[in-house]
């Protein structure tokens, strides 16, 4: 009976190690796949480079929107009409438009602000990617070009 017991007890111990160390093999090619999805899913997906500038366009259609919505320092409906009147219009409008672009913008954002009678804002750095909106007002073409440093 003393062997039957030490045969027993010898053939459960090596079938508990065995089932220990199997599990502990397949937790860690579990880990190791997890982890490598992982990795992969950050390398290989396809980065979108329109994003930077389909952002800036929208925040330059939204500054155009506001610069639609102010009055103007001078007469007229609003202060783009008002800067596309006559040279002499632009000139009362261009601080007010300069200072109200600036505030309408994001703190990294700049822009700057095409009309026929000329223009108000830095001018664009070269490489950057650029966000343009465009505006007809009263038989005027209005642009505005924004960039982000």
């Amino acid at each position: 009976m003393r062997a039957w017991r030490n045969w027993w007890c010898e053939s459960v111990r090596d079938s508990t190690d065995r089932g220990q160390l199997a599990t502990s093999l397949v937790e860690a090619a579990v880990g190791a796949l997890l982890i490598l999805s992982v990795v992969a899913g950050f390398l290989w997906v396809p980065a979108d480079g329109s994003a930077p500038t389909t952002t800036l366009d929208r925040t330059a259609d939204d500054a155009l929107a506001v610069l639609a919505a102010e009055p103007p320092a001078g007469s007229g409906p609003n202060r783009l009409v008002a800067a596309c009147r006559s040279p002499e219009s632009f000139a009362t409008e261009r601080d007010a438009l300069d200072r109200r672009l600036a505030a309408a913008l994001p703190t990294a954002v700049f822009g700057r602000l095409d009309t026929p009678h000329g223009t108000v804002g830095p001018p664009q750095p070269d490489g950057a990617p650029v966000g343009r909106a465009t505006r007809t007002v009263a038989g005027c073409t209005i642009t505005l070009r924004v960039w982000s440093v």
